[in-house]
């Protein structure tokens, strides 16, 4: 008895290190625990038999040396003194606590756990899905357990409002992936059941961004693998409730058509027919499955379902597939998403949402319409294993620094793109202002640059070399100090020399015809045409009349028009951006 209490502890310790796989958790848990208690019990005893009854225990175990007059030998000697601190200190007061412990974890963590998700099931909706057996369609019934179904719950104070969901959806439609995934049978030969997962894979660096989306989900789970980091809903609960998330709020990309054969392959599987033969659902399960992500070859969307762009939506989809770089060779700074092909339509509609959101007057979307300052270009793939792509590109400094940077710089960015958005604003800027016609600028932009999207990663290998706060304070400054002044008809002159330069001029010329009609022209030779002058004559007339000092326009009451051969014509500066979005609603309207 009295070795059991030093033994027994070690002896649980043992089992539960070194064969914890073997004997499972479980296993484990009863041994530590059943060790601890009777070794509890044990010493209880022994503190009894020694320490009050006064009858001390040898326990001789053998001879270690036994040399004529030298003798030394195995024993235990349990005294009152010994049992008292082996006893009441470590076996009865450390003992019982570590057993409370193990308790506490094995018996009264999991009755909360089960407690708590007994609990949050009265919130949560269960899905009970039925399969027409007369129609190839899906119906789903929701059983409410309260008055409130999950998309109530979603717009319930304190809960996941429609702004964070619009983003999560356009999000989804740049990173996330419907994927089922097969077993196979001991024999690998056979499938022996399906999952169905949901999951979004980022670079490490950005593992916040997906616990924020976790937390506010309250679904699904996080892991980090290698470089990667993985959000994944595999329970079937949450997907349930991923799926009335996203019957709610449409995927614009080609990922709703996988989405479609998701949610029917889901419903069809858990909602089968006992009597169904297992080969029929493995197959149907399979068809669905064979015809998602990188095996679809149809991507003729629903005639009920439509594109619809919103501004949190593309901010999500932005995050994902955007990005914000300098063009280094002549320090142009470019914003571009880019997606597959098969996204030109999705491409389209968000020219068309920028185009009537951003704020533009009626003669800066002329010269929208008429120019690539929006562009969409398709690009072949650029190796046999990648695809051809389509990307939407806009680089026009004034449309970027004017209507772009400001309809984004209120919202908040989640990802690694947020530093990309600050850093690119500041380029802009100074861009705007002439900054970048100073050597020294010059260099700190592109300086700048070179810390900016895959500079900016953990896993960068290369040398990063950032700007000190001295160098970055130069380029707050310099923004500060234009060195360009942009006139009210669009040109730009040097703020020392006072020359036009030409490549900034950003106008288009208004004519006015004797039928009090108007035509925009985009370009100067093609309003020299319709006045029928050549260009450089045109030039001369209209910088004469920019001039306030030589200027007799108003006298014709035309209105800052100049009469040349029966016509009225002016320049016009566009993408000034002056006009607010306020404003631009109410002229809508």
């Amino acid at each position: 008895m009295y070795l059991s209490i030093l033994f027994l502890p070690l002896l649980g310790s043992f089992v539960s290190g070194f064969m914890g796989r073997k004997i499972g958790v479980t296993g484990a848990q009863i041994i530590t625990c059943s060790s601890l208690i009777l070794a509890s019990i044990l010493s209880t005893i022994s503190f009894y038999e020694v320490g009050i009854c006064g009858s001390p225990v040898y326990i001789y175990l053998g001879s270690w040396v036994d040399s004529e007059l030298m003798s030394i030998s195995w024993e235990f000697l349990f005294d009152q003194l010994t049992v008292y601190f082996l006893a009441l200190y470590p076996m009865i007061e450390i003992g019982a606590v570590l057993v409370l412990i193990q308790l506490y974890k094995i018996f009264i963590t999991k009755n909360f756990i089960f407690i708590v998700k007994r609990l949050s099931s009265l919130f949560v909706i269960s899905e009970l899905f039925s399969y027409s057996k007369n129609k190839s369609t899906l119906t789903t019934k929701i059983m409410k357990y309260t008055s409130l179904n999950h998309h109530d719950l979603l717009n319930e104070k304190g809960s996941i409002d429609s702004k964070f969901l619009e983003w999560f959806v356009g999000f989804t439609d740049a990173e996330g992936c419907f994927v089922i995934n097969r077993f196979l049978k001991k024999n690998k030969l056979s499938i022996s059941s399906f999952a169905f997962m949901f999951k979004i894979t980022l670079h490490k660096d950005d593992e916040k961004v997906l616990r924020f989306i976790k937390d506010r989900l309250r679904i699904g789970g996080v892991r980090l693998y290698i470089d990667e980091c993985i959000f994944t809903i595999t329970n079937q609960k949450e997907i349930a409730i991923l799926i009335s998330i996203f019957d709610k709020f449409n995927l614009n990309t080609s990922k709703y058509l996988d989405y479609l054969d998701f949610k029917e392959a889901f419903f069809f599987y858990f909602n089968r027919d006992p009597n169904l033969n297992p080969d029929s659902i493995k197959d149907t399960i399979l068809e669905f499955k064979n015809k998602m992500n990188n095996n679809r070859i149809h991507f003729e969307r629903p005639e009920k379902s439509k594109i619809v762009i919103t501004k949190n939506w593309l901010l999500g989809f932005i995050e994902g597939d955007a990005s914000f770089f300098l063009r280094r060779d002549n320090l142009t700074p470019v914003f571009s998403i880019e997606n597959t092909a098969v996204q030109f339509p999705v491409m389209l509609k968000i020219k068309e949402f920028l185009e009537v959101s951003l704020g533009f007057d009626k003669y800066s979307l002329y010269k929208l319409k008429n120019t690539c300052t929006i562009a969409i270009t398709s690009l072949k793939a650029k190796t046999i294993n990648s695809k051809s792509t389509v990307r939407i590109t806009i680089q026009q400094i004034n449309v970027l620094n004017n209507y772009l940077i400001p309809f984004f710089e209120n919202e908040e960015l989640l990802t690694k793109k947020a530093k990309d958005f600050y850093d690119f604003k500041l380029i802009c800027k100074v861009i705007y202002e002439g900054g970048h016609r100073i050597e020294k600028i010059k260099a700190l932009i592109l300086k700048l640059s070179n810390t900016m999207n895959n500079f900016r990663l953990s896993t960068y290998n290369g040398e990063v070399k950032h700007l000190t706060q001295e160098e970055f304070e130069i380029l707050l400054n310099a923004e500060k100090n234009p060195t360009v002044i942009r006139l009210l008809d669009g040109r730009v002159i040097d703020s020392i020399t006072k020359k036009i330069i030409p490549k900034l001029v950003c106008c288009v010329y208004v004519i006015l015809k004797e039928d009090e009609s108007f035509i925009f022209a985009n370009s100067l030779s093609e309003a020299a045409n319709i006045v029928g002058l050549y260009p450089e004559t045109l030039s001369k007339y209209l910088d004469i009349i920019a001039n306030p000092l030589t200027s007799k326009v108003d006298q014709a009451g035309k209105g800052g028009f100049l009469e040349i051969k029966n016509h009225y014509i002016k320049r016009v500066r566009v993408f000034s951006g002056q006009l607010s979005f306020r404003n631009v609603a109410e002229t809508k309207k």
